[in-house]
């Protein structure tokens, strides 16, 4: 029985300012190092950006400091670490460089992970007094910090988002997540789909906090142009370019064969005979699969499509709302998701949504009025809902409401409960074996 963590709302409480942490040891009642590979930076400001939303809410409510590896190759830059150089942000964040070997020793990664995070441990643990670490996705970053929190004897808590689904088919990283999964001193799942593959994983009964991901209202919300509660919003359309009579698909996700677009380009000729004018927008860039874009190209190009079918790219999230206020129908054709933020983010702009059925899509779209699900084996069925979707009167207003009910803050709140919960009973918790070297 997997059970729901209660809401609850606290005074807020602001964290001392960065330089604080650098000029003197604070000893806090509690205070979370939080720690991932996939967190925003220079190089890529979108990679994580549902962490940093919620780790910055938390952070208003708790003394909270950000440990984000860097992958790192010895023979193309020399190791160094000073973390006053690299501190940044707010919450503040920490970059050691992790070793990475590049396509080899995948399976060492998490040990990688271990040693620059315990390197950033030793530098914070004489200005920032952390009690608890939290990590955020299952490998390398959950069993790496796992590991590194026995080492330093302190409570672990581990976020599980949807990387547990792919990583859990190789059997050796398998192995290792089972491990941390029963050894952490708390789990927190994004989706309750999530939660039940970590106790499959694990072969045990866990106790999994399921806490879905937050929207940030302040981009993701309507915009009302006094069109109607069905229509998209018309100036949004104009500026965008878009013909105002086309009817508009839109799909945000990476630029990988797991998001789908290759089955979403490969019914539009169908779809186009059945609606008429139709267009699709894929949003998204790169992800690891340098010959997805091409093959994209290649497939748009076969089947007479370049004129109807736009690679937008990776773009701003302020415009990724504009786009989905503007469009008809958010369309997502995964094979496996954790918590879709793009189509909870769709909903919150009340743009209609057709989805597969995997992973957490199912909590997400829990009232027919939003959206519909469609099995992710049966091509025809997601051509049809296509279809329908395209073509249905859909109350804009209802899917905004329903989909921006959900705040980032209120997320934080439910969280603190967890690592509150963890800090009161790490006293009496039983100390664990750490491993060898």
């Amino acid at each position: 029985m997997l059970p729901e963590c209660n809401e609850r709302r606290a005074i807020r409480m602001r964290p001392p300012a960065i330089e604080t942490f650098a000029r003197k040891r604070i000893v806090w009642p509690m205070a979370v190092l939080s720690t991932t590979l996939c967190y925003p930076s220079a190089a890529a400001p979108l990679q994580g950006v549902f962490v940093e939303r919620r780790l910055a809410a938390i952070s208003r409510r708790i003394p909270l400091a950000v440990v984000a590896p860097v992958p790192w190759f010895p023979f193309v830059r020399p190791m160094s670490f000073d973390p006053r150089e690299q501190c940044s942000g707010t919450p503040p964040v920490w970059r050691p460089r992790m070793f990475y070997f590049p396509g080899l020793f995948k399976e060492q990664d998490a040990w990688f992970y271990e040693r620059a995070l315990l390197r950033a441990c030793r530098h914070l643990k004489s200005s920032f007094d952390f009690q608890v670490i939290d990590a955020h996705f299952e490998w390398p970053d959950g069993v790496g910090a796992f590991h590194a929190a026995r080492r330093l004897s302190v409570p672990f808590v581990c976020t599980l988002r949807g990387k547990l689904v792919s990583q859990a088919r190789h059997p050796r990283k398998r192995e290792k997540i089972a491990e941390m999964l029963r050894g952490a001193d708390a789990l927190m799942a994004v989706s309750a789909s999530l939660a039940q593959l970590a106790c499959e994983v694990a072969r045990a009964d866990l106790t999994v906090h399921v806490i879905p991901n937050g929207v940030d209202s302040i981009v993701f919300h309507r915009i009302d142009e006094g069109q109607g509660p069905a229509a998209p919003a018309p100036s949004l359309r104009q500026a965008l370019g878009w013909p105002a009579t086309a009817r508009i698909a839109v799909s945000v996700g990476h630029l990988q064969e797991l998001k789908g677009f290759h089955r979403l380009v490969a019914i539009w000729p169908a779809v186009r005979r059945q609606v008429g004018d139709a267009r699709l927008v894929l949003v998204g860039g790169p992800a690891g699969e340098p010959n997805y874009e091409q093959r994209l190209n290649r497939q748009m190009m076969s089947l007479g499509l370049t004129e109807f079918v736009t690679l937008e790219g990776r773009v701003p999230q302020a415009r990724v709302a504009r786009i989905l206020n503007a469009a008809d129908l958010f369309v997502l054709a995964s094979r496996s998701e954790g918590w879709c933020n793009a189509i909870a983010e769709s909903l919150a702009c009340g743009c209609p949504v057709v989805a597969t059925d995997v992973g957490g899509n199912r909590e997400i779209i829990s009232d027919d009025r939003c959206g519909r699900l469609v099995d992710a084996a049966r091509h025809e069925s997601l051509e049809s809902e296509v279809c329908r979707g395209l073509t249905a009167r859909w109350d804009r207003r209802v899917i905004a409401e329903f989909g921006g009910r959900r705040s980032w803050q209120q997320v934080a709140d439910e969280c603190v409960d967890v690592l509150k919960g963890v800090m009161g009973s790490s006293s009496s918790r039983v100390s664990r074996p750490r491993r060898t070297a």
